[in-house]
């Protein structure tokens, strides 16, 4: 779910904790040793984000917030916020070249680079996560 979380009304809102989970609390972000990324650069997308991700010539950049049930990722183009919703039985991550996201026949690839680098632990993260919520 690809939505612009600029301004967040109330039924976005709703939608967004209904398939990934409230945000996590103080005390829950301490014990995971942090629920956010760094920045990451976008190596290449899926036409899902075409028009979003080509409104101007800058360098394209996310973060990745973590949530109980999923991740969101969150991309910022001019003023405009925009958030990538997937929760953890739709998604799937692929690391080659670069690091890939996929659902629902969408995908987002971060760039291998330094800034990645950084975010290994973050990624590992996900994936343990991921893991532990859809263990049977």
């Amino acid at each position: 779910m690809l939505i612009d979380s600029t301004v967040l009304t109330k039924e976005k809102k709703l939608q967004v904790e209904d398939k990934v989970g409230l945000p996590f609390s103080i005390w829950d972000s301490l014990k995971l040793k942090g629920i956010g990324s760094t920045k990451l650069n976008i190596s290449a997308y899926s036409s899902g984000f075409k028009s979003i991700l080509e409104q101007n010539n800058d360098i394209n950049y996310c973060n990745i917030e973590l949530r109980p049930k999923g991740i969101i990722i969150h991309l910022n183009k001019r003023a405009t916020r925009y958030s990538w919703v997937v929760p953890y039985y739709q998604l799937s991550l692929f690391y080659s070249d670069d690091f890939s996201f996929h659902s629902n026949g969408q995908f987002l690839r971060i760039q291998k680079d330094s800034l990645s680098k950084k975010s290994r632990p973050f990624i590992n993260k996900i994936i343990q996560q991921k893991a532990q919520i859809l263990k049977p």
